[in-house]
């Protein structure tokens, strides 16, 4: 009888003491997580060699995809919007604050207007090399295709069943093509910054345009059809070209 008393005033102190020292764990665990580096410190983590690197070659895979499809035939290239961001992770989300530091990703679009019929210059956009765009059979969109799409505008987006097909787009593995749908230009194509605790580089081609009269302008009056090429994968609106892992000195990543 003694025994069990005994046990039991153990157990409910070891749970009274768990009681108080959780949560100053979970504390002490989210500041080392989250709060821990300054921001004079993330900006050398995504200033180092290898970031630089990074970054270097995705912009540049961005921007050899915008030459090639500006020097297709009945393409004419409007307004190229590039927001460089390295932020800190979610708790939400892929990569976890816990593990991670900060994620560096490029969303990159880029606009463009056809002033021919979309029919007669989407194979020559396919044939251009501007991505590996998918071919009827594989995977990701089921509507990715110049096939689908060429289909889609012939049955009215209808299959032979009677049911609504899949919008017209082109799909690769790490960019999309979309054209003439619902909020194509949108009206603030890259969002305004700063942003608290979020470092980056915002660029626009032309640099002084006003981006929402130019699309607009360019879609109005029947001109032509504006098309959208966006960097990204499983239509995922950015490229993620970096992560700093945390690790070093308490934590706060290695160069």
């Amino acid at each position: 009888m003694v025994k069990s008393f005994l046990e039991k005033v153990a157990t409910n102190l070891v749970y009274f003491v768990g009681m108080l020292v959780n949560p100053l764990l979970n504390g002490a665990q989210d500041l080392w997580a989250v709060n821990w580096p300054t921001e004079r410190r993330k900006l050398r983590l995504i200033g180092s060699p290898r970031a630089r690197e990074a970054r270097a070659a995705e912009r540049e895979r961005f921007r050899v995809m915008v030459e090639a499809l500006g020097a297709v035939e009945g393409v004419e290239h409007v307004l190229t919007q590039v927001l460089d961001q390295s932020t800190r992770p979610t708790f939400h989300g892929r990569d976890h604050p816990r593990d991670t530091l900060l994620v560096c990703r490029l969303h990159a679009r880029a606009y463009f207007v056809v002033r021919e019929d979309i029919l007669d210059v989407l194979p020559r956009i396919a044939a251009a090399g501007v991505a590996d765009w998918q071919a009827h059979g594989q995977g990701g969109d089921p509507g990715g295709t110049v096939e689908h799409a060429l289909r889609w505008y012939r049955d009215g987006g209808v299959d032979a069943n009677g049911w609504r097909m899949h919008a017209p787009c082109l799909f690769s593995p790490d960019a999309r093509l979309t054209w003439d749908r619902p909020g194509i230009p949108p009206r603030d194509p890259l969002p305004a910054g700063p942003f608290p605790s979020r470092l980056f580089v915002s660029e626009q081609n032309p640099p002084d345009a006003d981006a929402e009269r130019l699309l607009r302008e360019a879609r109005d009056n029947g001109r032509g059809t504006v098309v959208e090429l966006e960097l990204g994968a499983d239509w995922v609106g950015y490229s993620q070209y970096h992560k700093v892992a945390r690790g070093g000195f308490l934590g706060r990543g290695r160069l």
